[in-house]
């Protein structure tokens, strides 16, 4: 045992990592037993994607080692890459529970935090671990991200510059700088920063994902459209590449799953379905709003012109449905089984959605407005007619092209759906396959629903809004204009933040600027041109 330990020490002392892993392996082959030996091979199996492996093997050694905290740890980071984050949070409270001193667990429990949306305790998290560690350059890097993304230059600048003298090669920190100067309109500045990192092979890949589409941005920013594309479609390459093993079997679920939805709206014959028990449920709130549309077309806009009403409380992108998603979408026959589903499991299912919504506003909603917004519900809205026909649904719409280069062109969280915006062709594919299932569930259900045109949004603002809060039965205010101020308090944390924090602008036309590269799309979306009224 003592050969094994002493020949790993040396591996990690010349940051060999895969090395030390391979006998760590060959140890646990051999009988031995001790925590960094199981530590290591879990590492190696989530390396190579094998993530059940790894956490197989972290749970044997907690049962073990339960006083170990790096088990709980490594636990922690391999439950968050299988999409697990309130698992992940857990094993990062038990791991700070054995060692509360130890900052790593503060910052990963951190990174769930924001991953999941949850940017305030992201943030604590980040101070908290720089409080017991001042010099971490990762922390610092993190914090300065958050900094940088809600606009706050002068803080993301200090903190960024100072992971940078600690550990020169930081992306993260970069990034974050590179956010300020795109902010400032340098966009030479940003690309002098970007471009020598931008052809790096080490690195977190997720994080070189935000590098090079920084890069595409300042570049466009300085009318270098055709370098600007290259970095994007770089961009998008190591997406793909980073995320299609991680879910290798699901890089086409999101059509698949539109499929399915289609499929199941025409067998489940909507204009036959029974009755919607409307009754209240506990928890519901007294305006149920759904803002939906399809990414980039201006859902988060609309969300926080919203959120300045009075009494309003809105939401991002939560899997408010996620029950309904489990027992009923997931499958073929689903749909139909919804249509005919009886009182109490319609009461169960909404009963789920208004806890997980309560959850999410963290605070009580039966007084409220609640809005509900997430742009990949357009196509569940078969399943929120059948749930809740007494719910307002707001659909986003600008031109098809604008939002098709925008998807493409922008750095977006994981997700199934998202995993469809890596080419020009698989966004224009999903875009046109989501609108479908859309267009026929607000055809055939008794939606009440309202049109939110982006590019009347911007350019007739107070006609708009003035519509919509009619539509709402609430009272409009000048305050709606103030939105700006809206997004800055609460936090956004779509990929939409910056533009957002700008206040109003007409963002249309832009992909005029990469026309050549999305004429090999037009076949695809010249009926939605058409249809939605931009030919």
């Amino acid at each position: 045992m003592t050969t094994y330990l002493a020949q790993i020490d040396a591996a990690l002392d010349r940051n060999d990592t895969p090395a030390a892993a391979a006998l760590a392996e060959q140890a646990l082959d051999a009988g031995q037993q001790d925590a960094i030996l199981y530590n290591l091979a879990a590492w190696s199996h989530e390396e190579a994607g094998r993530f059940q492996e790894a956490e197989a093997l972290l749970r044997a050694a907690i049962a073990r080692y339960p006083k170990d905290p790096t088990l709980h740890l490594g636990l922690g980071v391999v439950q968050r890459k299988q999409g697990n984050l309130k698992a992940s949070v857990v094993c990062f409270e038990n791991a700070i529970r054995i060692d509360p001193r130890w900052p790593s667990p503060w910052y990963e429990r951190g990174q769930s935090f924001e991953k999941g949306g949850a940017i305030a305790d992201a943030g604590r998290d980040y101070e908290h671990a720089l409080g017991l560690e001042p010099e971490n350059a990762i922390a610092l890097a993190a914090l300065a991200s958050i900094h940088a993304r809600q606009g706050r230059s002068t803080e993301a600048r200090q903190l960024a510059e100072h992971a940078l003298r600690i550990d020169p090669g930081n992306l993260l920190a970069a990034n974050a700088l590179a956010q300020v100067a795109l902010e400032e309109k340098h966009h030479d500045a940003a690309v002098a920063l970007l471009e020598p990192l931008a052809t790096r092979d080490e690195g977190p890949r997720d994080t070189m994902v935000n590098t090079l589409t920084l890069l595409g941005d300042a570049l466009e920013g300085l009318g270098r459209f055709d370098e600007a594309y290259d970095a994007y479609a770089r961009a998008q390459q190591v997406f793909h590449q980073f995320h299609s093993q991680r879910l290798a079997d699901e890089a086409g679920s999101s059509i698949g799953f539109l499929a399915r939805v289609a499929a199941g709206l025409t067998s489940a014959r909507p204009r036959e379905w029974s009755p919607a028990d409307a009754s209240s449920v506990e928890g519901a709130a007294a305006t149920h709003v759904i803002l939906t549309g399809y990414p980039r077309s201006g859902t988060t806009l609309a969300e926080n012109i919203l959120a300045s009403l009075p009494g309003a409380v809105a939401i991002e992108e939560r899997p408010t449905l996620g029950l309904t998603d489990q027992e009923y979408l997931s499958r073929d026959e689903g749909l139909a089984d919804l249509a005919q589903a009886d009182a109490p499991t319609l009461a169960r299912l909404r009963t789920d959605y208004w806890q997980r919504a309560t959850r999410a506003a963290g605070r009580d909603l039966q007084d409220a407005l609640f809005v509900d917004m997430d742009p990949f519900k357009g196509p569940r809205l078969p399943a929120i007619a059948r749930l809740f026909p007494g719910a307002k649904v707001i659909i986003t719409r600008r031109d098809p092209r604008d939002v098709v280069w925008s998807c493409f062109h922008t750095s977006f969280a994981f997700n199934a759906g998202t995993m469809s915006f890596t080419t020009l062709e698989d966004t224009a594919r999903h875009y046109a396959a989501s609108w479908a299932v859309t267009e026929a569930a607000l055809e055939q259900l008794p939606i009440d629903w309202f049109e939110l045109r982006y590019e009347s949004l911007v350019s007739e603002f107070d006609e708009t809004t003035q519509g919509l809060c009619r539509f709402l039965g609430a009272d409009w205010s000048e305050d709606l204009r103030s939105f700006d101020r809206t997004a800055q308090r609460r936090g956004v944390t779509t990929a939409s933040a910056t533009q957002v924090r700008r206040g109003l602008y007409d963002g249309s036309g832009g992909w005029r600027r990469y026309q050549t590269y999305l004429k090999g799309v037009e076949p695809i979306l010249a009926p939605w041109i058409e249809k939605f009224g931009y030919a």
